[in-house]
């Protein structure tokens, strides 16, 4: 198999698998809609270590509580958004110094968290803007990090 399909193979689970990811924290809304409340709970517990999750401070669908916090949620699916325009930010080899690339994505956060924990000031639309930046930095990084890690030695595909 040539390097540049096993590549595409392992770009194409991580799509999933990040997919799949963002799709479990909104499974709570789907699976209580169906009246599969159990199974919302289930979901509910898997993220609790990962998760606050306080009602007052997690989007809702329906009614329903999302698997997450809105910070976490909008990390997640900036992180799905990453991995998506991975190749278009690769092919700009943008990605070659990733620990300065996730200082870079980190340092809005940094701020945003800081201003609202230590002087009470809350800023949705920077929220909003620094969870989707963050999270699309740690989605390219990581999608450059994995795709080289499973495919460049050929072991896995």
């Amino acid at each position: 198999m040539s390097p540049k399909l096993g590549k595409m193979r392992v770009y194409i689970g991580l799509v999933l698998a990040v997919f799949i990811f963002n799709l479990l924290t909104i499974s709570p809304v789907i699976f209580v809609n169906l009246g599969l409340n159990k199974f919302a709970k289930i979901i509910y517990c898997y993220f609790s270590p990962l998760c606050h999750q306080i009602d007052s401070r997690s989007f809702h669908i329906n009614g329903v509580k999302l698997a997450v916090c809105s910070r976490c949620s909008l990390i997640y699916f900036g992180a799905l958004i990453g991995v998506l325009i991975f190749p278009i930010v690769n092919r700009h080899n943008f990605v070659k110094n990733g620990n300065l690339l996730l200082i870079v994505g980190l340092l809005p956060s940094v701020v945003e968290f800081s201003l609202e924990k230590f002087v009470g000031l809350e800023i949705v639309i920077f929220k909003v803007l620094s969870s989707l930046f963050l999270g699309g930095v740690v989605g390219v990084v990581l999608s450059h990090q994995i795709i080289d890690m499973f495919s460049s030695k050929g072991k896995i595909f």
